[in-house]
């Protein structure tokens, strides 16, 4: 009888916006809220859904199903990066239709659009 692996995916955790307020939560291997902090106030929450493709390089990410807010029945589609154990390179571009995903996405990491996050520890 085999051990298994109680290893979780890379991305399911929490991560912080490098000099930002935001943080997105991967909860499980297709859900995730995206928290944004504003000035002491209660944090507001967006629900939303991720898939990803690693087979690619650099990594795809698509961000879907948002709850509400102006990404409400848009999509975010993207690439990121693993950058160590503890840090991720993200940029992302908007979309109203699957059909632009191959078009739009970025192939590179843009200097004014690429957002570092760095993995929240309790």
């Amino acid at each position: 009888m085999g051990c298994r692996s109680n290893t979780k995916p890379f991305l399911q955790d929490a991560w912080r916006m490098v000099n930002s307020t935001q943080e997105m939560i991967f909860i499980n291997d297709s859900v995730m809220h995206w928290v944004l902090f504003d000035d002491g106030i209660v944090p507001d929450t967006i629900f939303t859904h991720y898939k990803t493709d690693e087979t690619r390089s650099p990594y795809y990410i698509d961000l879907y199903a948002f709850d509400r807010g102006i990404l409400k029945g848009r999509i975010l589609t993207g690439i990121y990066s693993k950058i160590g154990n503890d840090s991720l390179l993200m940029d992302f571009r908007p979309i109203d239709s699957w059909n632009e995903a191959d078009s739009v996405r970025p192939k590179v990491f843009d200097e004014l659009q690429k957002r570092y996050f760095v993995r929240k520890h309790p």
